[in-house]
Formats: structure tokens, C-alpha cells, sequence
């Protein structure tokens, strides 16, 4: 018998959220992690609607909202204070909750591992270290040994382990020795850049700082990126390195007061309590899955900060992952499954990182007339505007009526059920979700499509402004779900587990076409990855 269901290497927010969907599911989980304790410093600063959703879904999105701020705008500034760019991110969203939030990444990950740690079927192990890794015909083997800190340094302690699961799941960051075990190779568009990031604690949290919210200062003597609230306590300020500039010269208390003199702060009023030199790169790999190995996280991509997508896509890894994982390990689906995983994930990443390069092109100028020349054009109206944010299309997906459904994401709105009241995820619970707004909707399913929709964990819902008492109906407490399928034209509509639209029936006799289309579409061989 083999030691676990899934051996994941690596720790971090991405690998976290990931042991914790795979621990809801029942699935046996080890995880290990090189360094003996949990970083306790900030690297992710922000997260979006679709992130808090999937927090939401393991059941801390509140406790990570308490300590996150929401932000508003996000504007690009020139070195005169002309504003270039402004984001408006007031804009409801689909998932219920605000559009982007910054955050302070120890206080998130301490609610990360509270999940984690609720789930008995999980077990975590600091202080272990993958060394080799070897694939069988039916699982796959990872050795690994043991470390501690000595004043500081990794040191092994000469304790060795070899444990065995049916898959792998890299989430062991840029470096990943999975990746690299694997020989999956990286595809590099080339973007390069050394920045200076300073996380400043202020004496007095409700300091006045003369900066916004959330901003570039797109400076061609300097070029800034600084975020008033990283969290509620901490703020953050990042500076490109100009030629000639060394990361040891730049990475000192003193030039870090120097830089912050600006915006009012010193000893007297702050503490810098991180700074630190980053490589901001692009690339991504050719494939995020080799046999039984998975990647998520960076060791899957790698994407410069413009956009704040970094840690989110990661976390949308996980999500996607994760279901699919859980219906190859419960013998619903063939292993073939998860080859559609780099189907959907790769394409998404891969935009959201060249439209990051693209911003840090905008951003990382530090020659003046070239500086002009982009302030002209953006003020000339010569710049289009940034690409619609990506959605998945190719994999698992089904009919879509109108086109304006399938492989986007889902709707969360308020709902009345079972006499609870709050968001439909919180209410209804999450995991496959068949959504009709017209009644009859289980009647005229077969049992044998019932039985299916049962055996994956669907949820059945008529969601109607009526006030129905039943107990497959829901109240569209705010006709989300009302103004939702007018728009798509459809009377049902399937919902992924991780909350993007499978496919849309326009009217309740279409709806057993849409389960079989499901059944079908995570049974048969999966499209040939790119």
C-alpha cells in the first residue's frame, strides 16, 4: 500500500491552499517543506476577488479579509505627477466580494495553515527536503532528508526518508526541484529586472503619507511602485535599480531611509522590517504536468509584479488542480483528466504574464526621452487599453448557448437556504453546483444522471426570487442570480468547482444534455496539451 494519495513539496500560500482543497476532499496528503518554520516575512502583496473566493471556499476568506485592505484605484503617475493609467477596481465582481484587496502575507498564511491543519487526512513536515525523485509504473517515490536552522543555515541532520503517493504536486517556487527531476523545461520571454522592495511598519498605522493608495511612479529617474496599505498595519515601496547600481549597495538600512525620505519617513516615525533585492522575471513551463508530477505555483510560472497575479495564479492552479485530482484519485475520472490541467491553466498564465511585461515596459524606463515618448503616447490616447482580464478556453468545458458563458467565472450572490442567509458558497456549500432558475429541474434528470451528479459531490439548486420552501430551492436574495441568466440567455447553467461555467442549457428539457456532456467531458481523453 502506498504511503499517502498525494506527496506535495512545498509550503507556501499556493502549496496551502492547495493541501487544504485536497484535506476538504478526504484525500491522504503529505506535505514537505525545506525550511524548518513558515517564512515570517511578506512577499505576495495582493490578491483579487476570484483568490478570496477560493479562500472563501475553504472556509477562511473572513479572517484574511479582516487584515486586507481594499483597494480602489490603482493609477500610473509620470515623474511630474501627470497621471498616465488609472484602473478602477470599484467595479463589482463576480465572485462577491470587492475587486483587490493588498495584504500583509504572514497574517494571511497563519489563516492558510489554520485550514490546513483542520484537516486530518494532511500532514505537514518542516524541516524536509526533496533530494531525488523517481516515478513507477502506478505511483511515484520521494526521497528526502531531514534539516535545522544553525545560526541561520540549513544544515541536514543526516536523517533520510523515502515515502510513496499516486501523484506529486510541485509547489516548491522558482527553483522547483520537481520541475527540474522531471526535466520539464521553462519557456523565458526575457523580462529582467532587480528592484528593491522595502515593507515599512509605521509607529502610528494611521500616519498621514503623501502617496496613493496604490501606484507607479513611472519616474525615469527613479521608477516606483508603492502601496499606502499592505494590510492594515504595513506599507510597501519598491525601487528599480538603475545601471551601476548593486543589490548589496541598495539593500542597506541607510539607503532604504535615504529612498523613504520622500514620503516624510525615518527612525523616528517607521521600521523597515524587510528589504530586500528581487529579480523580477518572466517565464513559464512548457508543460505543468510530467506522468505523475504536477506543478503549481512558480514552479510553474513566473511573472513580473505590475499586475499583482503572481501568488493569484498560483492559487488558481491549485483550485483547478485540485478537483481534478480528486476525481482521477476516486475513480470517477481517468488519469487522462489531468492532462487537461495544463490545457486550461498554461494559456491563462501565459497572458497574464505578458501583460505584465507589457505594464513593466511601461514601467521599467529609465531613459528620459524615451520616457517622453511614452508619456506622449499615453496622453495622446495613443495606448490602447489593457486586455480584458483571461478566462480559460479549452478543456473541460460544455455547450454554450450564447458564447457569453463557458469558461468564465461564475456568480456568487446571496441566498436564502435552509434557513441560513449569506453568500450562496457559505450557504449551499461549494463543489459542483447545477443551477436552474426554473423549477423541475431534479424531476427530469434520470436516476442514473442523479447518481452521477451525486457520486461527484453537484449540488442541485432551483435559485427563484420567489420564497419558495423547499429544500432544493434557494431566494436570489438580490436577483444576482435573476440578472445572471438573462444575461447568458439560459435557464440552467453548470458551475466548476472552481467556480468557472462548465456550460448553459437554455431551458430545463436541455438540462440532462448539459450532465451528459458533463459525464462525457470528464471521462474521455482529454485534448492534447499545447
Amino acid at each position: 500500500m502506498l504511503d499517502f494519495d498525494v506527496i506535495q513539496i512545498g509550503f507556501g500560500p499556493v502549496g496551502q491552499t492547495n493541501a487544504a482543497l485536497l484535506g476538504q476532499r478526504g484525500h491522504r496528503v503529505a506535505v514537505f517543506e525545506r525550511w524548518p518554520q513558515v517564512y515570517p516575512l511578506p512577499r505576495a502583496g495582493h490578491f483579487d476577488h476570484e483568490v478570496l473566493r477560493i479562500f472563501q471556499g475553504i472556509g477562511v476568506a473572513e479572517q484574511i479579509e479582516r487584515h486586507a485592505i481594499p483597494i480602489p484605484d490603482y493609477d500610473w503617475v509620470n515623474g511630474d505627477g501627470t497621471l498616465l493609467l488609472h484602473m478602477d477596481w470599484n467595479q463589482p465582481t463576480p465572485s462577491g466580494w470587492k475587486s483587490d484587496y493588498l495584504m500583509y502575507q504572514p497574517y494571511m498564511e497563519d489563516a492558510l495553515m489554520r485550514a490546513v491543519g483542520v484537516q486530518p487526512s494532511v500532514k505537514v513536515h518542516l524541516g524536509w527536503e526533496a533530494t531525488e525523485i523517481s516515478e513507477r509504473a502506478d505511483h511515484v517515490a520521494v526521497t528526502l532528508r531531514e534539516g535545522r536552522l544553525v545560526d541561520g543555515v540549513w544544515t541536514a541532520t543526516g536523517s533520510t526518508r523515502t515515502v510513496t503517493a499516486k501523484y506529486l504536486v510541485g509547489a516548491d517556487g522558482a527553483g522547483s526541484l520537481v520541475r527540474r527531476a522531471t526535466g520539464i523545461a521553462m519557456t523565458d520571454y526575457g523580462f529582467e529586472e532587480d528592484w528593491l522592495v522595502l515593507d515599512v511598519r509605521p509607529h502610528d498605522p494611521d500616519l498621514t503619507i503623501d502617496m496613493p493608495e496604490a501606484g507607479q511612479i513611472c519616474d525615469p529617474a527613479r521608477p516606483v511602485s508603492l502601496f499606502r496599505w499592505l494590510g492594515r498595519e504595513h506599507c510597501r515601496w519598491e525601487f528599480m535599480l538603475l545601471p551601476g547600481e548593486s543589490p548589496e549597495d541598495m539593500s542597506t538600512q541607510d539607503k532604504a531611509w535615504e529612498l523613504l525620505a520622500r514620503w516624510g519617513l525615518d527612525a523616528t516615525n517607521a521600521d523597515v522590517i524587510r528589504r530586500a533585492v528581487y529579480t523580477f522575471r518572466s517565464l513559464i513551463a512548457d508543460d505543468f504536468r510530467k506522468g505523475r508530477a504536477l506543478l503549481i505555483g512558480d514552479a510553474a510560472h513566473q511573472m513580473p509584479p505590475f499586475m499583482g497575479q503572481g501568488m493569484c495564479t498560483g492559487v488558481r492552479d491549485a483550485a483547478n488542480l485540485a478537483w481534478k485530482l480528486d476525481l482521477v484519485l476516486r475513480g470517477h475520472s481517468p488519469d487522462a483528466l489531468l492532462d487537461t490541467y495544463t490545457v486550461e491553466r498554461r494559456p491563462h498564465a501565459d497572458e497574464l504574464i505578458k501583460t505584465s511585461i507589457a505594464l513593466g515596459q511601461v514601467v521599467c524606463i529609465s531613459d528620459p526621452e524615451a520616457a517622453a515618448a511614452r508619456d506622449t503616447a499615453f496622453l495622446t490616447g495613443q495606448v490602447p487599453p489593457p486586455p480584458p482580464f483571461p478566462w480559460i478556453t479549452k478543456g473541460v468545458l460544455g455547450p454554450d448557448g450564447t458564447g457569453e458563458a463557458v469558461g468564465r467565472l461564475g456568480v456568487q450572490g446571496r441566498l436564502v437556504h435552509d434557513g441560513r442567509t449569506g453568500l450562496a458558497d457559505d450557504v449551499t456549500g461549494t463543489g459542483w453546483a447545477l443551477l436552474s432558475r426554473r423549477s423541475g429541474l431534479t424531476e427530469i434528470l434520470s436516476d442514473e444522471q442523479r447518481d452521477f451528479l451525486a457520486r461527484i459531490g453537484a449540488r442541485v439548486l432551483h435559485v427563484t426570487r420567489a420564497d419558495i420552501d423547499r429544500p432544493d430551492t434557494a431566494l436570489d436574495l438580490d436577483a444576482t442570480y435573476a440578472r445572471w441568466f438573462d444575461r447568458l440567455q439560459a435557464d440552467v447553467v453548470l458551475v466548476r468547482p472552481d467556480y468557472y461555467v462548465f456550460g448553459t442549457a437554455p431551458d430545463v428539457a436541455s438540462a440532462p444534455h448539459l450532465v451528459d456532456a458533463l459525464r462525457a467531458a470528464v471521462s474521455v481523453k482529454a485534448t492534447a496539451s499545447p
